[in-house]
């Protein structure tokens, strides 16, 4: 009887190797795009979908856009430790961001009116009163970032001059922040997504950010 050859073992044994494998299913993914839309829609809650494809940020409700924020660019960072790159976190595309917060918050300028003294009327000099805007009402830093349940984080840049009133915030506030995480002298942010908008665009979606935290789809 003829001895099996060394080729009919090894490929004996190869086919037993992948037999022995897991198998993956369908169902390990993330739920698509289209479900998790669905699932926003049903809430029946404002929520935020970033579209990286389309570079736009869309306020919805019930599955309608209410509102459409261009955005001039997008760019990623993951953490960093003594300004090495650490663990990368790619999983974020394509994903739910859950219950985002405005950082600094939204404050409601409240506009003091005296009868009879222009001076602390809306428009100073002219007849009567015009109620104010929210551009009157609501001050916008020139960056601020919205942060997610999950550490997640949108560091929105505003490019030009801010519209109506201006939140005074120091430019080196988040900076030192981020030399301090480069140190690791503070926790990082695992994921921030950096975009930069044009100042009135960014400016919109700052005073209509909605009180309810809302949870951001991300679009690919």
């Amino acid at each position: 009887m003829p001895k099996p050859s060394l080729a009919w073992i090894f490929a004996f044994l190869g086919l037993a190797v992948l037999a022995a494998e897991p198998t993956t299913t369908a169902d390990e993914g993330p739920p698509s795009v289209l479900v998790q839309r669905q699932a926003l829609a049903a809430s029946k809650r404002f929520y935020l979908e970033l579209d990286l494809s389309r570079k736009e940020i869309r306020l919805c409700h019930t599955g309608a856009t209410l509102a459409v924020y261009p955005v001039a660019s997008v760019e990623v960072g993951f953490p960093r430790r003594f300004f090495l790159p650490r663990k990368r976190e790619d999983l974020w595309i394509g994903r739910t961001w859950s219950q985002g917060h405005l950082d600094p918050p939204a404050e409601l300028k409240r506009i003091r009116i005296v009868p009879g003294d222009e001076t602390t009327a809306p428009t100073p000099g002219k007849a009567g009163v015009i109620p104010p805007t929210l551009d009157d009402l609501i001050p916008v830093p020139q960056r601020y970032r919205i942060l997610f349940d999950d550490g997640r984080v949108l560091l929105v840049d505003l490019k030009g001059e801010v519209p109506g009133a201006r939140m005074a915030t120091s430019p080196w506030k988040i900076r030192w922040r981020e030399f301090l995480e480069g140190l690791g002298a503070k926790p990082a942010d695992p994921l921030r997504v950096r975009l930069r908008m044009d100042a009135a665009t960014g400016a919109a979606l700052y005073r209509s950010f909605p009180a309810d935290p809302p949870d951001l789809l991300m679009v690919p």
